[in-house]
């Protein structure tokens, strides 16, 4: 049996290619036209769910609590930088919690499956 590879190289560059627009849709300037999902914390969630589904492909190898950490923490890299005044955007506590759903919703199944796989 093959060991997982602690780096999956071309995952990994579309994750931080994820993560580049991410980091540019939140801090380019907001318009009130409604999106794809009208709720901006439904757009949080759906982002940081594919985020955090992201980084465990291209980091197999890795702890979840580990993965999701970093990709909340990611999040709140974004918030503080949209609380600058240069940014124009406000930065919300709620945005971050969505965030932290998504990530929870991408990785409790795959925890569970784990967990069961152990127990047989």
């Amino acid at each position: 049996m093959r060991a997982k590879r602690k780096i999956q190289p071309g995952f990994l560059a579309l994750f931080l290619f994820a993560c580049l627009v991410s980091l540019w849709g939140a801090l380019s300037p907001g318009d009130a036209t409604p999106g794809l999902l009208p709720w901006d914390k439904a757009q949080h969630f759906l982002v940081f769910y594919v985020l955090a589904g992201m980084a465990s492909l291209a980091l197999p190898a890795s702890r979840l609590w580990r993965l999701g950490l970093a990709v909340l923490a990611f999040g709140g890299l974004i918030e503080l930088l949209q609380a600058l005044p240069i940014i124009h955007r406000d930065a919300e506590w709620a945005d971050l919690a969505a965030d932290a759903a998504g990530i929870a919703l991408a990785y409790g199944p795959m925890i569970v499956g784990r967990w069961r796989d152990r127990q047989t």
